[in-house]
């Protein structure tokens, strides 16, 4: 079935997120935000649905490319809610009601997968350590979403996903892994007291104190990689951070690979040097070599947020990466 794709318009930027994250957690579908007039004018996708402010209206109507199935307006008038009007300022859920497209993906959610499928293993390394490696891979969870359920497990010994997401969990990746190497059985069920959400996909709080990736030992890792490919998620994205103890073992094991690197000799010469040793451990795994050249702008001062970052230029180039035919090296986007 095709994925339905929404854009949904607004000024302001808060109200559009927030709108964005809730609607992500209730369907199954492609969300494009657009918080200017001008760049959902100079966008050329096709979407089945547009809620957009009263700002986008004119503007709708003559994009020079991309089709626009059903359009609503959001109203900030109460008395003002007509045909095709939704008022603005209630419950999301109401406002979702009213999106008659929006009513079958709702009810039929995500299929469970039959208890002999095997999750899909996506993996993300980056032999230079590229700023985005964090971000391109929640923006991978975001794209994988659009096609079942999708949990992210950041193995970085540093990570700054809490800081960036804005909360801390009681229980982390080591508790996780901790009682997994205590006790095996029924595995499946407690892993859902460690997990949380986030636009969409699920995640575990990732490694607080940067020492204790180190003191996981091969065993502990199979048992956590077996237990990742026998859950109900249909994607399970894994960014690895440093080498971890049987690190080739456990790359083989994915269905796919994505190598980070970016423009300049330095860093593709730590590129080749990574997908050298691929061939010289003779890894049997599809590789995706990808050159990032953007930068994470100002995400530490608050003025920009991590989920403009995935809905803006970094989630339009992983979404576009994915639907590219082209397996070799994107560069320069953005």
């Amino acid at each position: 079935m095709k994925n339905l794709e929404i854009a949904l318009c607004d000024l302001d930027s808060n109200y559009v997120l927030k709108f964005a994250n809730h609607l992500m957690m209730k369907a199954n579908v492609g969300v494009h935000i657009f918080t200017t007039p001008e760049g959902f004018f100079s966008d050329e996708t096709d979407f089945d649905v547009a809620i957009m402010t009263e700002e986008f209206e004119e503007i709708s109507g003559f994009r020079p490319k991309g089709m626009i199935g059903h359009k609503y307006f959001l109203t900030e008038d109460s008395a003002n809610v007509t045909d095709g009007f939704i008022y603005k300022f209630q419950a999301v859920d109401k406002i979702l009601d009213e999106i008659t497209e929006l009513k079958e993906v709702t009810k039929s959610g995500i299929s469970k997968k039959n208890s002999n499928e095997k999750s899909k293993l996506i993996g993300v390394y980056s032999p230079v350590n590229h700023e985005l490696q964090l971000p391109f891979s929640m923006a991978l969870g975001q794209v994988y979403r659009t096609g079942g359920k999708v949990l992210f497990v950041d193995l970085e010994e540093i990570s700054i996903m809490p800081n960036l997401i804005g909360r801390n969990c009681e229980r982390n990746l080591m508790d996780l892994l901790y009682l997994l190497n205590t006790n095996a059985e029924d595995m499946e069920d407690s892993l859902s007291e460690y997990v949380r959400s986030f636009m969409g996909f699920d995640y575990i709080e990732p490694f607080w104190n940067p020492n204790e990736i180190s003191e996981i030992d091969e065993d502990t890792w199979d048992r956590f990689f077996e237990m990742l490919v026998k859950t109900d998620y249909d994607v399970v994205v894994v960014l690895f951070g440093r080498a971890i103890n049987g690190f080739a073992r456990y790359i083989e094991r994915l269905n796919r690979l994505f190598v980070l690197g970016r423009p300049g000799d330095y860093f593709k010469k730590g590129q080749e040097n990574f997908l050298d040793y691929l061939d010289r451990i003779k890894a049997n795994i599809s590789v995706e070599n990808v050159i990032l050249p953007m930068s994470a702008g100002n995400l530490s001062d608050g003025t920009y947020q991590l989920e403009e970052l995935l809905q803006g230029n970094l989630g339009v180039f992983v979404r576009k990466l994915m639907n590219s035919n082209e397996r070799n090296v994107l560069e320069n986007y953005g």
